[in-house]
């Protein structure tokens, strides 16, 4: 049976409870709109710990456009559904006021640096100040021991892990693949706002990924080539605006001209598709 809690004094009870009977606890922090990524976070924290907690809130503060916040998908009743036949031991649903009971809470002084001012952090302002502190926020909730990300939002699980390393909290951060659709387009909340035509259509953005990593194990062409024709390919074959296509290092998210000390890359886009924008990124 699925535990649902809307009280933070509710969850921490039931968790305390956990805790004393020697039991783990993993964390699998969501907006809802839940799909299949999202649920191999859950299966993979109930491999790890005996106690799985998900929670659903529509985090108000890290959209920088409010009409994006309107439309995300909201469908927590079927969001229920879906947890109940996981291996979720409980469902965290909060609403603003028990997660901001005042204005301090939406603020923290951890600053990620340089790495939240480049990619999605130039595109979306604020955004990844407003993630940092609804994280820290549930993890001071939930006191997991390990707590799950995915990695089609390689830049926020990289935040998060300098985070927790900052205020030194007791949680592993943990990355898992990410899960796609079959014609390898991430799966997102925010697909659901896709027709089936650009859904197929968006496959191209995997596509077009897996090329660049293909050609910079090939090595023949140069990063900044690699990375242009990607941008005419999505933008003129696909009609998409593309907002970054940028070649990194995997550790620091630093833009790379070529690689000359052979160290993991990661390969990032962000990608509109009409209204909707989608990430996604390749680990070389």
């Amino acid at each position: 049976m699925l535990n649902i809690y809307h009280s933070i004094i509710d969850l921490n009870e039931y968790l305390d409870k956990a805790r004393l009977a020697g039991k783990s606890i993993g964390f699998v922090p969501t907006m809802g709109a839940l799909h299949a990524g999202h649920i191999s976070l859950i299966e993979e924290s109930s491999r790890q710990c005996d106690v799985t907690v998900c929670s659903i809130f529509v985090n108000p503060t890290q959209f920088n456009d409010p009409s994006d916040y309107t439309k995300y998908p909201r469908n927590i009743e079927s969001d229920k559904i879906i947890l109940e036949n996981t291996g979720c031991s409980c469902l965290f649903v909060p609403d603003a006021k028990e997660i901001y009971p005042d204005e301090s809470f939406k603020h923290i002084t951890f600053d990620p640096g340089p790495i939240g001012m480049i990619l999605d952090g130039a595109h979306r302002p604020g955004h990844f100040a407003g993630m940092a502190a609804v994280v820290k926020r549930l993890l001071d909730i939930v006191v997991p021991d390990k707590a799950f990300f995915g990695q089609k939002d390689y830049q926020q699980y990289l935040i998060v892990k300098m985070m927790t390393a900052y205020y030194q909290m007791p949680v592993e951060i943990l990355k898992c693949p990410t899960v796609r659709e079959k014609n390898g387009l991430a799966m997102s909340s925010r697909n659901q706002r896709l027709s089936p035509d650009e859904r197929e259509q968006a496959a191209m953005i995997y596509k077009t990924l897996t090329w660049a990593a293909h050609e910079i194990s090939a090595g023949n062409l140069s990063f900044e080539t690699i990375e242009k024709q990607a941008m005419f390919d999505l933008m003129a074959n696909g009609k998409y605006n593309v907002d970054y296509f940028d070649i990194c290092s995997a550790e620091t998210l630093e833009k790379l001209n070529f690689n000359k000390n052979n160290e993991p890359l990661a390969i990032l886009t962000a990608v509109w598709i009409r209204d909707v924008r989608l990430i996604d990124n390749i680990l070389v």
